[in-house]
């Protein structure tokens, strides 16, 4: 029998019963940065830095940032992230529990330069007026085509 403390839950599980994760959308002059995605069983070729958030050990901001810093090396504020969204969408995982949780943000003195010489992130140049990328050879993967329209729209309502 479980002993149950006056503080403890009574449900305990070891899986949470959603996945979340984060994608950030970087701001970079007139274009946003990517990471590629190196999985053979992919479709898509790019999708924004993020990953999933370790339950019960961090904030979903410090998961965006500690992922962010994994995928491009640079290290944002928290403070200065823009929540833009969340998805949720059955392609994401077989059982249909995954939620994305989209966040923006805004970079000032870094260059698209600091971005293209790295093998596993690129800078991409975003057409404002249709929200989207200017390369449309670009396969961009699940949603983030969405969250990059909706980061758009909301980087131009804040001008």
């Amino acid at each position: 029998m479980i002993e149950v403390l006056p503080n403890q839950p009574l449900y305990l599980y070891q899986e949470p019963m959603f996945k979340v994760t984060v994608s950030v959308v970087m701001i970079v002059d007139n274009g946003v940065v990517m990471a590629r995605n190196d999985y053979e069983d992919k479709e898509s070729d790019y999708s924004f830095p993020g990953g999933a958030v370790r339950a019960g050990l961090e904030t979903i901001q410090f998961a965006a940032l500690r992922h962010v810093k994994m995928v491009s090396g640079v290290t944002l504020q928290k403070e200065l992230f823009i929540p833009i969204d969340f998805r949720s969408e059955p392609e994401r995982s077989p059982a249909g529990n995954v939620i994305d949780i989209g966040f923006a943000f805004v970079t000032e003195g870094l260059e698209p330069e600091n971005f293209n010489n790295r093998e596993v992130v690129k800078w991409f140049e975003v057409d404002f007026e249709r929200k989207c990328l200017i390369n449309n050879e670009i396969k961009i993967n699940m949603d983030h085509d969405v969250l990059l329209q909706r980061t758009l729209d909301i980087i131009m309502m804040m001008k």
